[in-house]
């Protein structure tokens, strides 16, 4: 699988964000796990680049909308310099307001996403290429395929 290679970096979001988070308690303590100043100095400059306000970047994770958990969940894998993301339902839970600069950065994610998705903005911008699954097995097709 791939959490046992060693070759790449594996990031994951869940659909419930708190299979990620719920050990942590604060902002900080998840995204600069060490704590020392200047992780926690790069990790407020990232979640200001996600609109992440300053009391939103030192508070509690439990405070957080489920849009802010997925941009903090994405954060942390950009920081951590993750080669694979592998997503469930990215854009699920994200506002309106939240969800183009989801789809911004992983657009700009220089790795490979595996991604399950029903969100066709987030498929149109994102995606190179798509595959379906089905009791057929795998199969790669083309984007228009899917709106018809």
């Amino acid at each position: 699988m791939l959490k046992q290679r060693t070759d790449i970096k594996l990031g994951y979001m869940p659909q419930n964000y708190d299979e990620v988070l719920s050990k942590y308690t604060y902002v900080t303590e998840y995204i600069a796990s060490r704590g020392n100043k200047q992780d926690i100095t790069k990790a407020k400059l990232y979640l200001g680049n996600m609109r992440f306000t300053s009391e939103e970047s030192s508070g509690l994770i439990g405070d957080l909308s489920n849009g802010s958990k997925a941009k903090l969940i994405l954060t942390k894998m950009v920081i951590d310099e993750c080669d694979v993301l592998l997503l469930d339902e990215p854009t699920r839970n994200v506002s309106p307001l939240s969800n183009p600069v989801i789809r911004k950065v992983l657009k700009q994610f220089n790795g490979t996403i595996i991604s399950v998705s029903h969100d066709r903005k987030y498929i149109d911008e994102v995606i190179d290429d798509l595959y379906i699954l089905n009791s057929d097995g795998i199969k790669k097709i083309e984007k228009d395929y899917i709106w018809q």
